[in-house]
């Protein structure tokens, strides 16, 4: 018999006001498409759809054999057909605007001890810390991220963020970041406000291809190797720019979602505090890509990657408001964050977003695009899914 759960669709503008609500339906996993819509979106700046029950996919994802049997959400499968962008929306430079960032914040002081109480299963296998604050492995070492400023295609350092366990790490960039369960696969994604809000793509949020929701989203900080030390966190709310899914673009390619407390009535932040954001930054800038690729570690393990952004150039490319950066990471990294002033400030300024060809992006799987942050989208979201 087929299970389902009714969602509701809301459209936003500047404002924020609500414009329209319509009814979905979800489909449980493996029984078809997610939600659809009864008509298209509205022209509001933001589209929104609510959990309004329980889903059975949040129940599917607490056994880490389930969780190890995720595979990567293809991002070729979601975004749609291709928008060619404008010459001259190409060139422009969009949200000339003061550049702008919010704090990141710290988990609560108790955080792992209160943890380990209540996941214990989740902690049995953890590798001790040094004092240092990493690991003290035989054989293993793990660098600082070093600094390329190179600013093209195809150049980076990639390692594994703490390998082989990201519990030890105690700064918010790693316990932070986690793996987005969703209906047939996995992306990556970042808690990113104090209110308990991850960003993630849009293409692991809306299918272009379908014009459907994806659903099913369930966060699993700092997750490592089926193991979910703080526990599972479902959806809430979902927005996306309404600009994805009229226009596609790698721009409109973000999505927030608001989390509900786990299975111990705990909010995410309060395990692992929450990262920055900026938005209206150059083009050109260090970061440090995050993300759980199925190319690296079967996706079980925390990756990362050191490189400098920079923006295409080539024609239908998107110019300044498409950031490109050099990684081996590929499917399953979709919505990783992509950080400034690593383990300083650590604002997340971009999330992956996928391949385009060689001359909009580089080399398939040494290098990956991203939307620039701008006061246009991080910000028209964050407003309208209360950051």
């Amino acid at each position: 018999m087929r299970t389902q759960t009714h969602s509701r669709l809301r459209s936003f503008g500047r404002s924020g006001s609500s414009i329209f609500a319509l009814v979905f339906s979800l489909l449980a996993p493996g029984e078809g498409s997610a939600q659809q819509p009864t008509s298209p979106p509205a022209a509001g700046e933001t589209t929104s759809i609510e959990r309004r029950t329980t889903e059975p996919s949040l129940e599917r994802y607490r056994s880490r054999e389930e969780r190890l049997r995720a595979q990567p959400l293809d991002w070729n499968q979601t975004i749609g057909r291709p928008v060619e962008v404008p010459p001259a929306a190409a060139t422009a430079d969009p949200a000339r605007e003061q550049p702008g960032t919010t704090p990141e914040g710290a988990p609560d002081p108790d955080a792992d001890e209160r943890a380990r109480r209540e996941f214990p299963s989740e902690w049995r296998t953890e590798p001790q810390p040094d004092r240092r604050g990493g690991l003290n492995f035989p054989g293993i070492t793990l660098p600082e991220a070093e600094i390329h400023l190179a600013g093209t295609q195809d150049t980076f350092t990639q390692f594994c963020e703490n390998c082989p366990d990201v519990r030890t790490n105690r700064t918010p960039p790693s316990r932070a970041s986690g793996k987005l369960f969703v209906n047939g696969g996995y992306c990556s994604a970042s808690v990113i406000s104090p209110n308990n809000i991850i960003v993630t793509a849009a293409h692991c949020c809306w299918n272009r291809s379908t014009n459907n929701w994806i659903g099913g989203w369930t966060f699993a900080p700092a997750y490592h190797n089926g193991n979910t030390p703080y526990g599972l966190f479902p959806w809430t709310t979902a927005t996306i720019l309404t600009a994805w899914q009229t226009s596609g673009g790698r721009q409109n390619d973000v999505c927030l979602i608001n989390l509900g407390t786990n299975s111990v009535g705990g909010a995410v932040t309060s395990y692992t505090g929450w990262l920055g954001r900026s938005w209206n930054f150059a083009s050109v800038q260090v970061h440090n890509a995050l993300g759980y690729p199925g190319n690296l570690g079967g996706g079980q393990t925390l990756q990362l990657c050191n490189s400098e952004s920079f923006s295409p150039t080539g024609a239908g490319c998107g110019g300044t408001a498409v950031l490109n950066t050099g990684c081996s990471m590929t499917f399953g990294s979709s919505g990783g964050p992509w950080i400034r002033a690593y383990r300083t400030s650590s604002w997340v300024n971009s999330v992956v977003s996928g391949y385009d060809n060689a001359t909009c992006t580089g080399t398939f799987g040494s290098t990956f695009n991203g939307p620039r942050f701008t006061s246009s989208n991080i910000l028209t979201l964050c407003n309208a899914a209360g950051c």
